[in-house]
């Protein structure tokens, strides 16, 4: 009789538990939603957080304000939400390096960029953009890659920080091209492409958003795109492939998560809500001036590509001979 009782109570206490979840769910956002960008102001990551939390505030009626939390190559910002309650009012906006490409940079990271999140959705994906400033004496790639052959560590190419996928971008270029660019690692990503601008590091392969206003003005150069196909923002910039480094291609991408155990429905519904904003034209026009194209999809279909990520730019890292720090 006492062990039917407790069973019982068990599952009395497990219905309580669900229905208390479900109601919690149905009343969210009942309070401003912080999205976490693991890098600073200005960076790509907070570009996309801050357009993005705009448009979530006018359709679901409460605050979604962008909180920077820069350093590590994002691990910071990244672990900071990793560690939160998951209750839906604490997210991140993760991208390429905070998730996918730290595995391969860091010996040891405080989350697991798989276990301690949950998905929701790719928010867009983008070119990296090959700059230089405009006095270097070098025009096009091709001319680039001569110089930095006859230059050797002299050429330096500038990052977001380790592990960002500027630094993984650069250090790509290294092994598939036979360079030795020496790397120069960045807090922040503005300054990085001052820096660029005014001679005092050669190169960066920094994510479209924030470099398409030093491109507009033209204090820097571009010399190509990662991706396979050129960007509908700079149509005259050829691709890496199509400048002459055969077999280079970077994807950039950007997505939100949620701490693990964030409910369901939370995560279903921040899904609906951010599938049918990437649908709007003004919001797709806001991400075509950054260089950007939408991404969208179910969260199970974001969590695939995650884990796909990890395994290429570990691979990435492991043949570039990078050591983890």
């Amino acid at each position: 009789m006492r062990t039917l009782l407790r069973a019982l109570l068990r599952a009395l206490a497990m219905c309580v538990l669900a229905c208390s979840a479900s109601a919690f769910a149905q009343n969210w956002p009942f309070k401003p939603v912080k999205i976490v960008v693991p890098s600073g102001a200005g960076s790509a990551p907070d570009i996309m957080a801050r357009e993005l939390g705009a448009e979530l505030q006018k359709r679901l009626g409460q605050p979604f304000v962008a909180e920077n939390r820069a350093g590590a190559g994002g691990s910071l910002g990244s672990d900071q939400v990793a560690k939160a309650a998951p209750d839906g009012y604490t997210l991140v906006m993760g991208n390429i390096g905070s998730h996918a490409m730290n595995v391969a940079t860091y010996k040891s990271l405080p989350y697991n960029p798989v276990k301690d999140f949950a998905p929701i959705v790719l928010v867009s994906t983008t070119p990296s953009l090959m700059s230089v400033g405009k006095d270097l004496p070098a025009g096009n790639l091709a001319e680039f890659l001569a110089l930095a052959r006859k230059e050797g560590d002299r050429i330096t190419f500038a990052s977001g920080g380790i592990g960002s996928s500027s630094h993984l971008a650069g250090e790509y270029l290294n092994l598939v091209a036979g360079l030795k660019m020496r790397h120069v690692p960045y807090k922040d990503v503005q300054q990085a492409l001052t820096d660029v601008a005014s001679g005092q590091v050669t190169m960066m392969m920094s994510n479209m958003p924030p470099a398409m206003p030093h491109i507009r003005s033209g204090r820097n150069k571009p010399l190509a795109v990662t991706t396979p196909a050129r960007s509908r923002a700079l149509p005259d910039v050829p691709t890496m492939q199509e400048a002459g480094v055969p077999g280079f291609e970077q994807i950039v991408w950007f997505g939100l998560f949620a701490p693990a155990g964030t409910p369901t429905d939370i995560v279903e519904r921040l899904n609906r809500e951010v599938n049918a904003i990437l649908k709007t034209p003004a919001f797709v026009e806001k991400l075509a001036r950054n260089g950007a194209e939408p991404g969208g999809g179910s969260a199970r279909a974001f969590s695939s590509f995650v884990a796909t990520e990890m395994v290429k730019w570990v691979r990435v890292g492991r043949d570039a001979r990078i050591i983890p720090e």
